[in-house]
């Protein structure tokens, strides 16, 4: 199990963290027929069947197979034909029958006033706006609002890169992430100063998100390392060598969980036992 440092343990009962979540939590959840939301280089390897054109999807294939994610969906997006990509985006990320896991659950009952989702589906808002008493207020990238909402004592769940809601103002190919960063500094500022001013849990993220990584790594150069954010990485899944580069050039410390997906959901609901713990006595 994740011994849990008693540090991050009162920054989340204080309300002084943020989680933010990745697609990892999105592949928790369960449809009727037994599905689970694609990750990510699933989500590629189906949408390059879009590309018609056999050499040039056999060029996209080696760019996934080299782990050149974005440059890969921003060939896809250029490639395919524009309905069959939007409706792929729609079949794979809008599905309402996906019923929120255990994993949301335990998330939601940590009860962080900030989630921050790179996550276009809605699985994870949908479970806090009809469990939750106390109001969430779910807010994109591009709002005008997100500075005063974050000022208030509001429940926010900021979607980082835009949500399935809005196909066009998605962030998902290496073209929307230069054109969000031009369009929304306002944003990215305000993404920075959250992970200045706040610890941050990072909850199925692969850490290898480019926009999340600059943004740590400018951080790292005015923030004191003994304050880190962390990652909850399963055991085994990244070398010793990530695990020191998230260390040294981002200051996130990994907290390993494992063998099995599912022991995530022990770890978390002992660590909401001891956050509510110690607001029992606040």
């Amino acid at each position: 199990m994740i011994n849990w440092p008693k540090s991050l343990i009162t920054e989340i009962a204080r309300r002084r963290c943020i989680l933010f979540l990745g697609a990892g939590v999105a592949a928790a959840a369960v449809n009727p027929a037994g599905k689970r939301p694609q990750e990510w280089r699933d989500f590629l390897k189906e949408a390059v069947d879009l590309v018609h054109d056999r050499p040039t999807k056999t060029d996209i294939g080696a760019l996934i197979d080299q782990n050149r994610l974005l440059l890969a969906l921003q060939a896809i997006n250029d490639e395919a034909d524009p309905g069959d990509y939007h409706a792929l985006l729609n079949t794979n990320f809008n599905d309402a029958t996906f019923e929120p896991s255990e994993l949301h659950k335990v998330i939601f009952d940590i009860d962080s006033r900030l989630v921050i989702t790179t996550n276009f589906d809605k699985i994870y808002e949908k479970h806090c706006l009809t469990a939750s008493t106390d109001g969430f207020k779910v807010i994109p990238y591009y709002s005008d609002s997100l500075g005063d909402e974050i000022r208030s004592d509001t429940r926010l769940i900021i979607k980082a890169h835009g949500s399935i809601d809005e196909i066009s103002r998605m962030v998902f190919t290496k073209a929307q992430y230069q054109a969000a960063k031009e369009k929304h500094a306002s944003f990215y500022a305000i993404l920075k100063a959250l992970l200045l001013t706040n610890t941050c849990v990072f909850i199925g993220c692969g850490m290898d998100d480019p926009d999340v990584l600059l943004l740590l790594e400018e951080v790292r150069a005015t923030v004191n390392p003994n304050r880190p954010h962390y990652a909850l990485l399963r055991e085994g899944s990244h070398t010793s060598f990530v695990k020191k580069d998230l260390a040294s050039a981002y200051n996130v410390r990994s907290l390993e969980y494992g063998p099995n997906h599912a022991d995530l959901v022990t770890d978390l609901k002992d660590l909401q036992a001891q956050v509510d713990s110690i607001r029992a006595i606040r």
